[in-house]
């Protein structure tokens, strides 16, 4: 007897819920933390951090940003990491192919992954540390992750590291004995649920990669579906495979509501809320603008001034009158400080496209104004109007 999958005209199983990037599903939050994973390694940032609810679409993300990257990048990627500081710089240098002696000390293990960054970096390459499930991270072993975040020679840093994590993980970052670490947080993204109108295409499009756009579903289905998972792309991946099931009993080959009603109460999933469809449907533009204005009022307000001593501004270096007036942004994201200083305060958070208007320029940072907001950017990441 064929299978649900031969019977809908699949050529696999389109709603498993293994993460399986040839599936990815590009919605405009998905869109906006690929972004902010892209600029950290294009920029001297750090850290980035993803938040999101279990069956967001988190491991999903990296995994996509993971497969883009090129031969310049070296990564470790570190999951479910309940570990002491000696046993997550151990898995670190493990999963970089490195040899551990069996005898190694913590320092050891920091001597080892020291060595080894220096030669990447004398190699050309950039170095990422990615920790998937943060927030299971004992708070010590998160401060150690700061303290190796502070590696780096006289023009770069050596490493940036990805902290992926549930809402808790947020907690854990403002807590006072993560005050330090918190301070070098400049790129966070949350993750979302997906809108009505987002659950509509991500279904539709889950069946076109699997081999066929034109499943008969009856409008209803969507509704319903989104009334049981609230757009939750894990829920919903589970409740569509057991409701394509439900249909294939009975030998019906079109989907109806009482096969997602069938499959809801096998999974025990209950009605979550009435649509209104109006309410969710919002275009990328939009979302993309409240992401960039939350994220930056975020920054200014729960960032401290660093201490004078960690800010090197580049003094000795005298202003130098710009030839061009106005610029334009090409980074997905842009901080702006208040001195030509990768330490200094963040003052404002540029977007792609934002237009500036150029006053001075210092070394390889510019001074620019922006809304009356005025602070320092690193050239490169501006096109001259």
């Amino acid at each position: 007897m064929k299978d649900f999958v031969q019977f809908f005209g699949l050529h696999e199983d389109p709603f498993r819920i293994t993460p399986d990037i040839d599936y990815f599903y590009m919605s405009s939050v998905h869109q906006e933390a690929l972004g902010a994973l892209e600029y950290l390694l294009e920029s001297e940032e750090g850290f980035a951090v993803i938040i999101g609810e279990p069956g967001t679409g988190k491991t999903i993300t990296i995994r996509k940003f993971i497969n883009q990257l090129d031969n310049s990048v070296e990564y470790a990627y570190i999951l479910f990491p309940n570990l002491s500081p000696e046993e997550m710089f151990k898995a670190i240098l493990e999963d970089f192919g490195i040899d551990i002696p069996s005898d190694s000390s913590k320092n050891k293990f920091f001597s080892i992954l020291r060595d080894f960054l220096i030669e990447k970096k004398e190699e050309g390459k950039k170095v990422l540390i990615i920790v998937d499930e943060a927030q299971n991270l004992p708070v010590e072993t998160l401060e150690e992750l700061r303290i190796l975040s502070n590696m780096e020679t006289e023009k770069e840093k050596l490493l940036q590291i990805v902290l992926l994590g549930q809402p808790e993980l947020e907690v854990k970052l403002e807590s006072p004995q993560l005050r330090q670490l918190r301070q070098r947080i400049t790129i966070i993204t949350h993750l979302r649920n997906l809108s009505y109108d987002e659950t509509v295409k991500y279904i539709n499009y889950r069946f076109a990669k699997a081999g066929n756009p034109a499943v008969k579903i009856s409008d209803s289905v969507y509704e319903n579906v989104y009334k049981y998972t609230d757009g939750n792309l894990r829920k919903v991946n589970l409740l569509m495979e057991r409701t394509l099931m439900s249909a294939f009993v009975e030998n019906n080959q079109f989907i109806e509501d009482r096969h997602v009603k069938a499959a809801a109460e096998s999974l025990k999933f209950k009605k979550k809320r009435n649509i209104n469809k109006k309410g969710y449907i919002l275009t990328a533009s939009i979302s993309l603008l409240i992401f960039i204005f939350a994220t930056g009022l975020w920054i200014y307000l729960k960032r401290e001034p660093v201490v004078a001593k960690e800010t090197k501004v580049e003094k000795s270096i005298k202003p130098e009158k710009v030839e061009k007036k106005f610029a334009t942004v090409k980074a997905y994201m842009l901080n702006v400080r208040e001195d030509p200083s990768r330490s200094s305060h963040i003052v404002y958070l540029l977007k792609e496209g934002d237009k500036v208007e150029l006053l001075e320029k210092k070394g390889d940072w510019v001074k620019i104004k922006i809304n009356n907001t005025e602070g320092w950017v690193k050239e490169k990441y501006l096109f001259k109007d």
